[in-house]
């Protein structure tokens, strides 16, 4: 299960730095699905796994000077309270209720995602 584990972290890595997509969400699947962890352990693995991308991410924009620190801030401030907040409501949701509330946000991400791009072919 580590090697599946390290691998899935090295394609969620390529994917999300390629694609730029949150990569938490293929880690989310890839656990349920691949690992065969429940709903609410993978959602906490994926975000635990961030971690380090964030850092990452943060330290290079950083010194590229990229970061507008009063909106940074104040976004952080509010992902805060929003977390803790996800968090406490995802733990009292069964797991199989949890899953439809996953699947549905990204049915819905995926439909504006795809309207979205026939707008930019047809400006293109």
């Amino acid at each position: 299960m580590i090697l599946l584990a390290i691998l899935t972290g090295v394609v969620t890595g390529v994917l999300s730095g390629l694609l730029g997509i949150g990569g938490g969400a293929i880690l989310v699947v890839s656990a349920v699905f691949l690992m065969d962890i429940n709903q609410h352990m993978a959602q906490a693995a994926a975000i635990v796994a961030m971690i380090p991308t964030a850092l990452v991410g943060v330290w290079r924009h950083h010194q590229n000077g990229l970061i507008h620190y009063p909106v940074a801030l104040v976004l952080a401030a509010g992902a805060l309270v929003g977390s803790v907040s996800g968090a406490y409501i995802a733990n009292l949701l069964p797991e199989a209720i949890l899953r439809k509330v996953f699947s549905i946000f990204f049915v819905i991400i995926s439909i504006q995602l795809f309207w979205s791009s026939r707008k930019v072919r047809q400006k293109g």
